[in-house]
């Protein structure tokens, strides 16, 4: 049938000789393609099956996965026997665009064999890890990974930490392994280039890849010190500054993410962290309550709509962080993630939205047929603009407009709040910036040789205590699907710099900080969605320029670090406080008026029409129940914060209003009283530093004069 349609396309139309060579080539890639799109859907679907429990799910996603480097490979013989230089025009940069991505397929065309001991030591992994029942919960009794996850999130006893991260320890695959016989078929995937180096700078597509991170680095390693400062100073004491920190204190399992400790590093006045927790608790915003709030953030910043069907045939109970499977097919794609409700999650949830809408995007344009959609390639692009989205998912107009933080509130103290929520960013991308070099390079070191055989087994541990200033395991890193796949980290490591220049490009052109941020996005996302349209018809280094709507098309540092300008600042000022200066505490107490209470009315959220996620919940082999998790982590002080938010009792039954009433007119009553206090404790206050300063002026008057 396939060689029917190649002599039909052929010999349909009368053509010149001379556009013999390219008519049939453009029909060998044509064709190709559709086996790479029916490939794609058997093997997603094999994927999906072994995500979801089924007894055959892995079998057929091993299966499917070897199949994939066989038709690869054979494709490419296809496509190569059919090149020349007559068949491609000098103005077809589509055509030849799509050719050299064929032709150059990645990891695949390591051979068969060695392709088959890949994707097997892979799969194993990453499924042992996934369905394995042996983990520790806390209290010696063995669980599924749902559950630790859970459990390990909510632990603060140190020795219970390591004693389940051990646990967790026991299920990864071997490191003596995974060095002899894994990571060296790198050497034979980039049989075709100098180093591997240069063979994954040819994957990023961008030149020098490795040397630009090692220098954008250098630039951001100031910030990531301090932060780890900071930490060490609050958790451990003066001591354990400039020490390395154990991953599992940081309640971490491989230190790629070190949000899970956020609490013990609040600031005084934590007051806007505290009612994000509680109001994100209160409004059930974690699984699929979570991705439909990012789905309207991404509809009225007018980048598309996410179809319905995306979350009817995907599940919410599963583990986290999500994973994505992917059709290969415009609007086919389905999600597996956790339902637990978290700040962590809910940026998550943002950043995955975010990429199937560029999916969707890409699909949009028509020269984008499957190897312009699906590319062997890593782009910093498509990491980017999905980065990019989890930012503006704590931007202060978006937390307003999903009820979860009033922006009038938010300006009485706006520093003081931003500090907080970079705080709350730069503990999820810092340390990810810092794991995604570390794993690049060492990998490289060990295939260089710069590092001793009979010490490679315990490299890695010893090489984060000197790189990243963490005490990890000697394999944690082989639970990164990346790692046991020998991809490279660049991609992402670029992106994640790419999506501060973005988020910088927009913010510099707003009037003031106070503006909307969202709204400025909204009108000006063409540069978006045309970024977005473009899939890999290009590299994306040329589609910088355009995105940042700026002359340069490098990427820089410097939208990291003005981003996380107040936060570095403020760990100065916790790390090296001025001997004999005064500390001043400028947070006001804001006065809350009734209708800022009201928060529940928003532009994006209808939580009367909520989703039975039941119904889109099939059962699986790891999804434990582990009870009402709506109320994690409440502490005291952010009571008051769930006061303020408590939902209107409904109608119906009065037989308890003049209870209701009298219960309303003492919350009324306390709450007068509570401002009266708070002004008179700031007039006490101001009449204190007022004579204070008197008194200070009084004695430089006397000294003045006896000097004199």
């Amino acid at each position: 049938m396939k060689i029917l349609l190649i002599l039909w396309m052929y010999y349909a139309l009368p053509i010149s000789s001379a556009g013999e060579d390219r008519q049939y080539l453009n029909s060998i890639v044509s064709l190709v393609e559709l086996d790479y799109v029916d490939h794609c859907a058997e093997r997603a679907s094999a994927t999906w099956e072994e995500l979801t429990g089924s007894v055959k799910g892995f079998s057929k996603k091993m299966e499917r996965d070897k199949a994939y480097g066989l038709l690869a490979q054979n494709i490419r013989d296809e496509v190569k026997s059919a090149y020349t230089e007559q068949a491609l025009w000098e103005h077809d940069d589509i055509l030849r665009r799509k050719v050299k991505l064929l032709l150059q397929p990645g990891d695949v065309m390591i051979g068969t064999d060695q392709w088959i001991r890949l994707v097997t030591f892979a799969d194993t992994a990453q499924h042992k890890l996934r369905f394995a029942t042996n983990y520790d919960c806390g209290a010696s009794v063995n669980c599924s990974l749902r559950e630790f996850q859970v459990s390990f999130a909510r632990q603060s006893e140190e020795e219970t930490l390591l004693r389940m991260k051990k646990s967790w320890e026991q299920n990864l695959p071997d490191m003596h392994e995974y060095y002899e016989l894994i990571l060296p078929l790198l050497r034979n995937a980039s049989k075709d280039y100098k180093t591997v180096e240069e063979y994954w700078d040819s994957l990023v597509e961008y030149e020098g890849a490795m040397l630009k991170a090692r220098e954008l680095w250098d630039h951001v390693k100031p910030l990531y010190t301090k932060l780890h400062k900071y930490i060490a100073l609050r958790m451990k004491g003066i001591d354990a500054v400039g020490k390395p920190l154990p991953v599992h204190l940081l309640r971490s399992l491989n230190g790629d993410d070190w949000s899970g400790i956020i609490e013990n590093l609040l600031p005084k006045h934590p007051a806007i962290y505290q009612k994000l927790h509680a109001n994100l608790q209160l409004k059930e915003l974690g699984g699929i309550n979570a991705f439909k709030v990012a789905a309207q953030l991404i509809h009225y910043l007018r980048l598309g709509e996410i179809k319905e069907e995306v979350w009817s045939e995907s599940i919410f109970n599963s583990t986290c962080p999500s994973t994505l499977v992917d059709w290969c097919k415009p609007n086919k794609v389905r999600i597996a993630t956790c339902k637990d409700i978290s700040i962590g999650n809910y940026i998550e949830a943002h950043e995955t939205a975010a990429m199937i809408i560029y999916k969707q995007n890409t699909a949009q344009y028509s020269n984008n047929t499957y190897i312009l959609r699906e590319a062997p390639r890593y782009s910093a692009i498509y990491e980017a603009i999905a980065g990019f989205l989890s930012l503006l998912a704590l931007n202060p107009h978006a937390i307003e407009r999903n009820g979860l933080f009033p922006i009038d509130i938010f300006n009485y103290n706006a520093n003081h709040h931003r500090t907080i929520l970079q705080m709350i960013q730069a503990l999820r991308d810092l340390p990810k910036l810092n794991y995604y070099l570390a794993a690049d390079e060492w990998r490289l070191n060990v295939l260089k040789g710069t590092i001793i055989p009979s010490n490679a087994a315990k490299s890695w541990s010893e090489y984060r205590k000197d790189f990243s200033l963490l005490d990890t395991s000697e394999s944690d890193l082989l639970s990164d699907p990346y790692v046991v796949f020998n991809k490279p980290f660049i991609g992402k490591f670029m992106g994640l710099i790419l999506k501060y220049q973005i988020y910088q490009s927009f913010a510099e052109e707003l009037i003031s900080d106070e503006s909307d941020l969202l709204e400025h996005v909204a009108i000006s996302s063409d540069r978006l969605s045309d970024t977005m349209l473009q899939g890999y018809s290009v590299k994306w280094p040329e589609l910088v320029s355009d995105l940042l709507a700026k002359k340069e098309n490098g990427l820089e540092f410097t939208g990291l670090t003005d981003y996380y300008r107040l936060l570095d600042e403020y760990l100065d000022s916790q790390l090296e406080p001025i001997e004999g200066a005064e500390i001043i505490d400028d947070y006001i107490d804001p006065v809350i008026e009734e209708s800022d209470k009201n928060s529940e009315d928003t532009d994006y959220i209808d939580l009367n029409n909520k989703v039975d996620e039941s119904e889109s919940e099939p059962p699986m082999a790891n999804n434990i129940d582990t009870g009402d998790e709506s109320n994690y982590k409440f502490t005291e002080t952010s009571t008051v914060a769930v006061l303020e938010i408590k939902k209107p009792i409904e109608t119906g039954d009065h037989t308890n209003d003049a209870q209701v009433n009298e219960a309303s007119y003492n919350v009324y009553w306390w709450i007068g009283i509570g401002v009266a206090l708070a002004v008179v404790v700031i007039l006490i206050a101001v009449i204190a530093r007022k004579r204070h300063n008197h008194r200070k002026q009084l004695e430089r008057q006397r000294r003045d004069n006896s000097r004199a």
